[in-house]
């Protein structure tokens, strides 16, 4: 009676545990999508971008004239006025005769301008700079994108890694239980005298570090879900599934030449580096426009008020200034120089960028070759490996083999068996590495 209760109870501990733990199914696209939302590098990567933006339209907006608006309103005590050539020396400037005698009640003044600047020739130096920050903020937009294949790449690692340990941890679930399958029938055999107690132990003992196995490979999943859940930004409680219908299937590969070919016209690291070289040249005219005068033109307007004095109205102003200066000539050359040594180190930058495509390129078409050619012999072993488990369970039982080289076909299969599932996982992981290296990892 306590014994059905106590089930009852265990089998709705057991439910209440599965709904509270939501389970998660999905493509790898879908767990690419959720990476891209979730990535805080990203979330950087675009800020620069928003960044380069804003620089950019305020490049822009330099070209525009300066337009002011100012009000001036002062208010002053009587004023003391002494003029030198007066007969006492001094005078109150209450006096009529006074010629300031209008500014002894001058009390209050007040201006109101409107003016407005626009530099006609400075060298080139606003149009050069909406230049550099216009190839800046496009070599923001390819690092955003770089950033972005990194991301994709790292997500698809990680769900191909986790999917293969739990490929791993199924098979070494089955091979557990035949174990201690094994070690029940030795035990029954051994009390019937039919079996040496070492052969018990053996048995025991394999299905011990068959276990131990399982214990390693249950953390290794735990930390590949929760590496997951940080990646993809969902709760921890959540357990996560993959759809896998066509995800190991690899198509076809290009020849190492198409493969180069396609990283050096693709891959964002040479396209930003190359507008990272021209932003250094326009870099390098704005400040060789230090050694060229500027010339501006302005125009105002202005309404002057002071009681008892005089009122101006419809003030209009207009005219041209020139100007060069001699010190920041002297100064610009230094600018110049700074300038065509950041162009030497875009230069040097777009140069060593190329190179590590090309060795990026290389490294990973190489490893998927790798991979494709340990995927078949990994399918051919576990035939082998099965055929050998076969002979070798039917010659033990027929007495024709010892129990040490049954368990070592056994343990051989299970090798088997794991190896191919983490060489599958590898391979899928490898083409796609070869997709990011040429820059059409979508």
């Amino acid at each position: 009676m306590y014994r059905k209760i106590s089930i009852g109870l265990a089998s709705l501990l057991a439910v209440f545990q599965l709904q509270a733990q939501s389970v998660k199914t999905l493509t790898l696209k879908e767990a690419i999508d959720l990476g891209y939302t979730n990535s805080k590098q990203l979330m950087i990567s675009n800020a620069k971008v928003k960044e380069a933006q804003a620089k950019l339209a305020e490049a822009k907006d330099r070209a525009l004239p300066d337009v002011g608006v100012s009000g001036t309103y002062l208010h002053i005590n009587t004023p003391n006025i002494s003029m030198a050539n007066s007969g006492s020396g001094s005078s109150s400037g209450s006096g009529s005769d006074s010629p300031l005698a209008s500014l002894a009640s001058l009390h209050d003044i007040g201006l109101a301008q409107v003016t407005a600047s626009m530099p006609v020739f400075n060298g080139f130096k606003i149009r050069n700079t909406k230049i550099m920050n216009d190839y800046l903020q496009q070599a923001a937009q390819y690092d955003a994108q770089t950033t972005r294949s990194q991301v994709a790449i790292n997500t698809i690692k990680a769900v191909y890694q986790y999917y293969e340990l739990l490929q791993s941890r199924r098979t070494i679930e089955e091979n557990l239980k035949g174990e201690q399958q094994r070690v029940t029938e030795f035990k029954n055999l051994e009390k019937q005298g039919l079996l040496a107690r070492n052969d018990r132990l053996k048995a025991e003992l394999q299905a011990n570090n068959v276990e131990l196995a399982l214990t390693e490979i249950n953390n290794s999943v735990k930390v590949a879900e929760y590496n997951l859940h940080i990646l993809l930004g969902v709760p921890d409680d959540t357990t996560i599934q993959f759809d896998t219908t066509a995800s190991f299937d690899l198509p076809k590969q290009i020849t190492w030449e198409e493969s180069l070919q396609t990283g050096l016209t693709n891959r964002t690291e040479i396209k930003s580096s190359d507008l990272q070289i021209k932003a250094s040249e326009s870099g390098y005219k704005i400040a060789k426009a230090d050694l060229l005068p500027t010339l501006g033109v302005s125009a105002g307007y202005a309404n002057v008020y002071i009681p008892n004095v005089f009122t101006v109205t419809n003030a209009l102003n207009g005219g041209l200034s020139l100007k060069y200066s001699i010190t920041g000539a002297i100064h610009a050359k230094h600018g110049m120089h700074e300038a065509r040594a950041r162009y030497e180190q875009a230069t040097a930058y777009n140069q060593m960028a190329t190179d590590q495509v090309k060795l990026d390129v290389r490294q990973k078409f190489l490893k998927s070759q790798e991979m494709v050619d340990k995927l078949i012999i990994n399918q051919r072993a576990i035939e082998q490996a099965q055929e050998n488990f076969q002979i070798s369970e039917n010659k033990y039982k027929q007495g024709l083999m010892i129990l040490s080289d049954y368990l070592d076909a056994d343990v051989a299969l299970l090798r088997a068996k794991i190896q191919y599932f983490t060489t599958r996982a590898d391979s899928m992981i490898a083409y796609y590495e070869l997709q990011e290296s040429m820059g059409t990892l979508q």
